[in-house]
């Protein structure tokens, strides 16, 4: 059985506690949790305020969800890493297991070395780095993924497998077969059209280009399950299915509507594979 994280690109316009709240009511096993802004994305901030801290703290601990992930941490040209630093002490303080990165800077050297700097400071606070390429950025494949970590010669650091990115970069469920699994401690239950989103390369302000054609698992063109039947079994799974931007719905309701359209598909899926 996969444990299910709500994911914030899920309820992007919903504040902290509301969000915590809303995975909590939906029934989710954890949540991620935003903690930096993601360009083009609404973004609440909770680090250095002290009343938005002490009340996330608050609602984890009457929710008892825990933190898979702290997001996102883009590295673009102009990232300062230390910058990063309140955000990684306070995922650490709520019990974060992984600090999901983007990478999106186009000199790879000053990318490379800034990964790993960043690598660095998260293990300092005994978190782990999650890289999470997507077919817009710089880091767009699983090829460039595993070079960047690589050459980062971080051995703590993992991959956050999106399965939208994975299936438009043109990799198979095969080339998931030769990985350690050490690197896979979690994956992204994603899908949506196989065309790719416009290319965001190098632009700061429109990450949020192709959510608005996400869909609910099952119901796009990613081939979920073959991936899945490669990827360690009960592996935990980070939802992110964006609302439609044309419908009007309470974040709880959202919650509810993605856990539930994610259960049924995994369902779905187990009764399939356990057919002789």
């Amino acid at each position: 059985m996969n444990k299910l994280f709500l994911a914030p690109t899920t309820l992007p316009d919903t504040a902290a506690v509301e969000y915590i709240e809303a995975a909590s009511a939906a029934g989710f096993d954890g949540i991620g949790l935003r903690l930096n802004r993601s360009p083009g994305l609404p973004f609440y901030p909770v680090v250095g305020d002290a009343s938005a801290t002490r009340a996330v703290r608050q609602a984890l601990a009457s929710t008892g969800l825990p933190v898979l992930d702290i997001l996102s941490f883009y590295l673009q040209a102009e990232t300062a890493v230390g910058g990063f630093e309140g955000a990684l002490e306070l995922g650490a303080e709520i019990g974060a297991r992984y600090v999901m990165v983007i990478g999106d800077d186009p000199q790879w050297s000053r990318l490379r070395d800034n990964f790993g700097r960043l690598c660095g400071m998260a293990a300092g606070f005994k978190l782990a780095c999650s890289l999470e390429f997507a077919t817009q950025r710089r880091i767009g494949s699983l090829p460039d993924a595993l070079r960047l970590i690589a050459e980062a010669g971080r051995p703590d650091t993992v991959l956050c497998l999106d399965f939208l990115h994975f299936a438009r970069s043109g990799c198979s469920p095969e080339d998931l077969r030769s990985l350690d699994p050490k690197l896979l401690p979690y994956a992204q239950i994603t899908d949506g059209p196989l065309a790719p989103a416009a290319s965001n390369l190098g632009s700061a302000d429109t990450v949020g280009t192709g959510l608005a054609d996400r869909c609910m698992p099952g119901e796009g063109g990613v081939p979920i399950g073959d991936i899945l039947d490669v990827l360690p079994a009960g592996l935990p799974l980070s939802v992110e299915v964006p609302p439609p931007p044309t419908l009007s719905v309470s974040a709880k309701d959202w919650a509810k509507t993605v856990a539930k359209g994610t259960r049924r598909f995994l369902e779905v899926y187990r009764s399939a594979r356990e057919r002789p």
